[in-house]
């Protein structure tokens, strides 16, 4: 029996299993683990429950706040230090370490910083936000801020939206556990009720309105931007008329 190993961690033992629901986060959130048969998975917070099967998506980038203002213009490569002058909501010491900010207006670039560490910060107060890599622009002073985090996820349910792995247990909202990003997946749900069967050897597509279900790529309600090889799903086990069930696909293309 091999062990797993998450790459910069110490080596994870089989019997502590990868199918864990765990209330409060025994890895980072964002650690890949791989095996020796080639699978990877990911270590994830739940935002809803997660289904064996199912595929998910990470949350949508909402505004942390809309009364956010950052203290002067940052210049690009000098700083790794954000300030914020302003705050409407308080945060606790480290509440969003290991998460993500950007600026939410046309002038960002689309760069997402990790933040490292950051002070606390009373409402109305200010405080600094420490990244992990220098800045690569300005914010604009008084600029609303997104903090978000690729690594919360929950059901796919719109046709467009990016898969970003399959569930392989079931993880209870709020709490944490790995997904499969990678490598052989034996169970992904089909969930479609037309003619949108599944077929050997091709993408699968999302569907919405279904959450966490998979289709073929012949439904009326397919989405263009999944029907393409870019989707990480390839099905390896299709029969005729294959639209509800589990299929067995391989995932691509995730990191």
């Amino acid at each position: 029996m091999s062990t797993l190993k998450a790459s910069g961690f110490a080596q994870i033992s089989p019997d502590t299993g990868l199918v864990r629901n765990d209330t409060t986060a025994k890895f980072e959130v964002g650690t890949v683990i791989s095996d020796t048969l080639g699978n990877s998975y990911r270590y994830v917070k739940a935002n809803e429950a997660l289904v064996v099967g199912k595929t998910v998506t990470a949350v949508a980038k909402a505004a942390w706040d809309t009364n956010r203002a950052v203290d002067g213009a940052i210049t690009a490569n000098t700083t790794n230090v954000l300030h914020i002058d302003t705050i409407t909501t308080a945060m606790t010491i480290n509440q969003y370490a290991g998460y993500y900010v950007s600026q939410a207006t046309a002038a960002g670039k689309g760069i997402g910083y990790r933040i490292a560490h950051h002070d606390a910060m009373a409402a109305s107060g200010e405080g600094d936000l420490y990244l992990e890599d220098e800045m690569k622009e300005a914010f604009t002073n008084d600029t609303a801020l997104l903090i978000y985090n690729p690594y919360v996820v929950e059901l796919v349910d719109a046709a467009t939206e990016l898969i970003m792995g399959v569930c392989i247990g079931t993880i209870t909202s709020g709490s944490y556990g790995f997904i499969q990003v990678g490598g052989h997946c034996p169970a992904v749900l089909v969930g479609h009720t037309t003619s949108a069967a599944i077929i050997l050897n091709e993408p699968l597509a999302t569907i919405a309105g279904v959450p966490g279900a998979c289709q073929g790529m012949a439904g009326s309600d397919e989405a263009d931007i999944m029907e393409s090889a870019a989707s990480p799903l390839i099905a390896l086990q299709a029969v005729v008329a294959d639209t509800t069930g589990y299929v067995e696909a391989f995932i691509k293309g995730l990191v």
